[in-house]
């Protein structure tokens, strides 16, 4: 399951109880189970609530639709992450070098923890569905703009060309580890993950200088 899950998020949020809220966490794994080993296809509403244990009729209660299920669980899973990451980009006893690697450290540390077939799903699912796109595009930007801030604080004598030009690398080298450090990448198999995002953050080192 994807981890940082909170009963207030999109999907948990559905439910006022704890009976309600235990059926929505059911119905969260087994979507994240079916998607990650059969694929979005398998993932109907009726092979959800299978995978879950529950009714077909609770699935439809909470979401009346396929599309809709997709939508709030994909977008919980850009929820959590946010919100881990606002909170470590608010933090102020920090300084800024320190804390854009350690946001960068905890973004690898989620693509280690998830299975990278579900990111590539969820790319699949992002190039449908506007309002999904919409939110993780915003995100995305979101994200690089706070890159650049701090890259900025970092070097203030650099142009802002040049500390927009390090934030890009710094996403492209971050969004690339679901690639490279995945279960099914292709190069470095045999080497573990935390070796290789030792790698990747000797990376987003050099580029911040």
């Amino acid at each position: 399951m994807l981890p940082g899950q909170t009963d207030n998020d999109q999907f948990l949020g559905r439910a006022r109880y704890a009976k309600g809220k235990e059926t929505l966490k059911a119905i969260h794994d087994a979507t994240y189970e079916l998607i990650v080993s059969e694929g979005l296809v398998a993932a109907s509403q009726d092979a959800i609530a299978k995978k879950a244990n529950v009714s077909q009729s609770a699935v439809r209660h909470y979401f009346p639709s396929k599309e809709e299920l997709l939508l709030t669980f994909f977008s919980t899973g850009v929820e959590r992450l946010k919100s881990i990451l606002d909170a470590k980009l608010a933090d102020k006893n920090v300084g800024p070098r320190e804390k854009l690697l350690d946001v960068i450290s905890t973004h690898y540390d989620w693509i280690n923890a998830v299975e990278d077939v579900y990111y590539f799903e969820s790319a699949s699912f992002w190039g449908r569905n506007p309002e999904f796109r919409t939110m993780r595009e915003s995100w995305y930007q979101g994200i690089t703009r706070h890159y650049k801030a701090l890259v900025m604080q970092i070097h203030p004598g650099w142009s802002r060309k040049q500390c927009e030009a390090v934030s890009f690398q710094l996403i492209t080298l971050v969004l690339g580890g679901w690639i490279t450090m995945g279960n099914t990448r292709a190069v470095h198999r045999s080497r573990s993950k935390e070796n290789l995002k030792s790698m990747l953050m000797s990376g987003a080192e050099g580029l911040i200088g």
